[in-house]
């Protein structure tokens, strides 16, 4: 099995989450630490580029809905990197791909992820 690898980095005015591996019930701890981590203490919207995870159940995606939660409770945008396949296909069948912002690229998903905190700002 695949080690989940999480690795976080700043890039363009965004908290970028770089997930690699499978991400299931035994690996969800690892990711829970890396999205607390990035969630908990980011200024800037968050992406999680899910670009090297091969497989991903219902755990990742209920992680990834409660970081969205999190960050849009603070006006934060929130997006996904996910190419079209079976990681993809989660996403898709639970009609999750506008919800959680998801794209095909890391442009795409940061320029999604800046719009909805743009979006999000209270207007004084």
């Amino acid at each position: 099995m695949p080690t989940l690898s999480v690795e976080r980095r700043t890039d363009g005015g965004v908290e970028i989450v770089a997930v690699s591996g499978e991400i299931d019930i035994a690996s969800a701890p690892r990711l829970i630490t890396g999205l607390n981590d990035a969630v908990g203490s980011c200024q800037t919207p968050v992406i999680v580029d899910l670009t090297d995870v091969g497989f991903m159940d219902s755990t990742g995606l209920a992680l990834l809905l409660n970081a969205h939660r999190r960050l849009s409770r603070r006006g934060k945008g929130f997006a996904v990197v996910c190419a079209e396949g079976p990681v993809r296909r989660v996403f898709t069948i639970t009609d999750m791909v506008d919800v959680l912002q998801v794209r095909g690229t890391l442009a795409e998903a940061q320029a999604a992820a800046l719009e909805a905190t743009a979006s999000e700002v209270p207007s004084t």
